[in-house]
């Protein structure tokens, strides 16, 4: 039976939860795990659902006012197929971009409930660069020749995060967009990054700073603008709709941080629930302490400096104003 907090048959209240953070701060790991209760379907970034109105937007943030009538009953049909189809309980949104969107989504649906995922932002970033990496080297403008076999991997990977084949052919339409754009190469990504190659969510004013960075500054940037969405706007939720998950103890503890998820969506954890969950790495941080050279840290620092200290994972700014490597390690 579907819990009573989740049982209103109003859109507006649809069974949902949001799984959001700081691209590269677990949640994907989360969604996965959430995905294996019988009681909760994970969708993967659905965004072809919340930007279906807002396809050639300047940038990924939405406030309330976005959400027309129009913008509304457009995601919440979607939602409330989603879970017909899947015949889930739950539905459960693992979105990064979302973060930026919070007031956006609160309008949507009022009633859903949000777990934020939060990890020290210098580990975030090192990740973050190494895709913007990894993804220039296979889709951006200088690639290599001969990377047909990962692009061909990236987007099957992609196409199989879709539930149904009904959904797959919904985000390739919205990825694609009219005819015309086919002719002209205009892909979705190109359209976002006005015609260059780009990576993650864009903030508001991004134009202005990505041609004048580096990629590890730019996704310095991008997690501020994330963290910020979260800290700005999360006094919306209210507290018994909102719990948050830090990264570094999920890796150390998982039962325990897992135990947190399922008790705040009203779940059990069955036996043997814990035994199917996908392999953790528990010493998945601190790894910026040996990859950012001092001249690095001093880049990200003075973009992330004060938003580090105020998510709670610097003192002061001595970790990128002078402090050596085995002095920041104590």
């Amino acid at each position: 039976m579907v819990n009573k907090n989740f049982s209103n048959n109003d859109s507006q209240k649809i069974p949902l939860v949001i799984i959001t953070g700081v691209p590269r701060s677990g949640t994907s790991i989360l969604g996965r795990i959430l995905d294996l209760h019988p009681r909760v379907s994970t969708w993967v970034e659905p965004y072809y659902i919340w930007d279906h109105h807002f396809r050639e937007a300047p940038h990924d943030e939405r406030t309330a006012d976005d959400a027309t009538e129009k913008v509304q009953r457009w995601i919440r049909g979607a939602f409330s197929k989603y879970r017909k189809v899947l015949k889930a309980d739950i539905a459960a949104d693992k979105s990064p971009r979302l973060c930026l969107k919070i007031p956006f989504v609160r309008k949507v649906f009022p009633d859903a409930r949000y777990i934020f995922m939060v990890r020290d932002g210098r580990d975030t970033i090192l990740s973050m660069w190494r895709q913007w990496q990894k993804k220039g080297e296979i889709f951006g403008d200088t690639h290599q020749g001969g990377q047909w076999q990962n692009r061909f991997y990236i987007v099957k990977r992609w196409l199989g995060r879709r539930p149904t084949w009904q959904f797959r052919i919904q985000s390739i339409m919205f990825e694609l967009g009219p005819p015309l754009n086919w002719t002209q190469k205009k892909n979705l990504n190109r359209i976002r990054w006005e015609g260059r190659f780009g990576w993650g969510p864009r903030f508001k004013g991004w134009q202005n700073i990505i041609d004048r960075t580096t990629p590890l500054e730019f996704s310095a940037h991008q997690w501020v603008h994330c963290a910020r969405g979260i800290m700005d706007n999360i006094d919306l939720i209210p507290e018994d709709r909102r719990i948050i998950l830090k990264y570094e103890q999920f890796i150390i503890d998982p039962q325990k941080s897992i135990e947190k998820a399922l008790n705040f969506l009203n779940l059990k954890c069955s036996e043997g629930f814990m035994k199917k969950i996908p392999p953790i790495w528990s010493e998945n941080s601190n790894k910026w302490l040996q990859a950012f050279s001092a001249e690095e840290r001093s880049k990200i620092g003075s973009i992330i400096g004060q938003t580090l200290i105020d998510f709670g994972y610097a003192r002061d700014e001595s970790w990128f104003a002078g402090m050596d490597r085995q002095t920041l390690a104590q």
